[in-house]
């Protein structure tokens, strides 16, 4: 019976994939040429806000020409990977005929299609990084926009949602929200010559509580036998499964990866997000743990933490990088330690240093591992404080070196 819920939502893929309802003239300019997958990826995240922040109110023309200056600056740094916040909560930074606009961006011009294109001008693989299941945080469903889907789950079946105070996320074990999602992602790649989509780590929220206990009644009325942590461990299994599915058969070599967060417990425990279960059925193409440690932690340090992923990774199909913290240089970790008396406590060590980020890709390497990616593109340029300038000369020093 534990594969009961999983041939439903297969089905349901299955369904997605031959659906009606979201096709359209594919209208991306894809080349033949094959994808700019690197075997030692140099990444770095732009997420919502940077785009926000960044290309909010360009016309198309201007919003070119920032692209093209900001990847041409990656590319010269040495990075070849951008994952480009495509979808942060149940809306687009592109066009969709399935999710509302973004709030964070007032530009009419598809930043997406800009991105893609700017990218792949400097020889940068670009990811489509998608939340598939968080809707909104810190608003009520009033305040959703009238044209979002998840409003209209919501409608037609309140199950289909979770709702915490106010924060909203797609219900996992909903097969409605499961296709949308998938639709989503199908929406991107058959429209986009992106070189793969990115998943971070929101899952289930950690503070789920029985939300979902409708869904999950109506899961043992019909004889499922899973416990309720085991449920909603296969719902979330089910997806990362099928969307690498979604992609595959629309171009086998699209990469699709998730970054987790960086404790294995944590993830399976609080977020229902089996990693090492995807791992070692490989349900990714790549794994980006959030290892956003220094050396000094006291209960996570880097190094330890670095090692036990790649022993989680050893003779699997399974490509693993880092994620890196660049934006703590120079801040206090709370974190790290609950010593704050001491100034040589790890609760400091992102003060106290500023080479951490530049040692942290040397023992990648001397792990063999296949990259990492940099949180975030804004926190290269940084002049917020000493050690952040610092931290970007020293990791500029070594990333056009051999990997």
């Amino acid at each position: 019976m534990k594969k009961f819920i999983g041939v439903i939502l297969i089905f349901a893929v299955l369904f997605s994939l031959c659906s009606c309802a979201v096709k359209r003239e594919n209208t991306a300019e894809k080349s033949d040429s094959p994808k700019l997958n690197y075997d030692y990826v140099k990444a770095v995240w732009l997420p919502y806000y940077e785009i926000g922040q960044l290309l909010s109110s360009l016309d198309e023309k201007q919003a070119t020409q920032k692209l093209s200056e900001m990847f041409k600056e990656l590319a010269d740094m040495g990075f070849n990977t951008v994952f480009f916040h495509a979808r942060a909560f149940c809306d687009a930074f592109y066009k969709s005929s399935l999710f509302p606009s973004s709030e964070y961006t007032s530009a009419s011009c598809d930043l997406l299609k800009i991105a893609v294109t700017q990218a792949h001008k400097y020889k940068l693989s670009i990811h489509a990084w998608v939340n598939p299941y968080r809707v909104a945080l810190g608003k009520t469903l009033a305040e959703l926009s009238a044209s979002s889907p998840a409003k209209s789950l919501y409608l037609k079946d309140k199950s289909n949602l979770i709702i915490l105070k106010k924060d909203i996320y797609l219900n996992p074990a909903s097969t409605a929200a499961q296709r949308l999602i998938l639709d989503g992602i199908r929406e991107i790649i058959e429209n986009y010559d992106v070189d793969g989509v990115h998943f971070d780590d929101y899952f289930y929220p950690a503070s789920v509580a029985s939300c979902d206990k409708s869904l999950y009644a109506k899961y043992k009325n019909a004889s499922g036998k899973l416990s309720l942590n085991e449920w909603r461990t296969e719902n979330v299994n089910t997806l990362i499964s099928a969307a690498k599915l979604v992609l595959k058969t629309e171009n086998k070599n699209l990469l699709f990866g998730v970054s987790p967060q960086a404790s294995v417990n944590t993830n399976k425990e609080k977020l229902y997000a089996d990693v090492l279960y995807w791992i070692n059925n490989s349900f990714v193409d790549y794994i980006c743990p959030q290892i956003y440690f220094g050396f000094e932690n006291e209960t996570a340090p880097f190094e330890k933490t670095a090692e036990e992923w790649k022993g989680y990774c050893e003779n699997k199909n399974v490509k693993l990088l880092c994620g890196l913290a660049l934006y703590k240089s120079g801040k206090t970790d709370e974190y790290a330690s609950e010593d704050k008396s001491d100034k040589a406590s790890p609760y400091y060590e992102w003060q106290n240093k500023s080479d951490i980020i530049s040692r942290q890709v040397r023992f990648i390497n001397k792990l063999s591992c296949n990259g990492f990616a940099v949180y975030s593109y804004q926190s290269l340029f940084s002049a917020e404080n000493e050690n952040i300038i610092a931290e970007n000369e020293n990791l500029r020093a070594i990333l056009k070196a051999p990997m």
